[in-house]
């Protein structure tokens, strides 16, 4: 599935696979995609958030939202680490909503 997303003064088709993490900046919000390629917006991300699909993306922090088909490790539930290397916090009070999530993702846990 695509997005449009908007920067400056063009229009950003992207796959919603592509997409590894969205970051919040004050007004504005920084979309990560694959290749070192990121897209700088003036939508909030709560805005990103309910344009991108339920199933494959999460809000793990205020200031983070992952695609969960690019997660890698979780370290002792405080750290993400996405297929890249990058490293994103996870607040405590999202942990569980995570975990929901990647449950529904047909991932077993052992």
């Amino acid at each position: 599935m695509k997005i449009a997303i908007r920067e400056c003064d063009n229009v950003r088709v992207v796959d919603q696979d592509d997409i590894l993490y969205c970051k919040a900046e004050g007004r504005y919000t920084h979309i990560f995609i694959r290749h070192d390629k990121s897209i700088l917006t003036s939508h909030l991300l709560k805005e990103i958030e309910s344009a991108l699909s339920d199933y494959c993306f999460c809000r793990i922090h205020n200031s983070y939202l992952i695609n969960l088909n690019h997660i890698s490790t979780i370290k002792k539930h405080k750290m993400l680490v996405l297929k890249n290397g990058v490293e994103l916090p996870i607040a405590k009070r999202r942990n569980k909503l995570l975990i929901e999530h990647i449950e529904k993702l047909d991932i077993d846990f052992i």
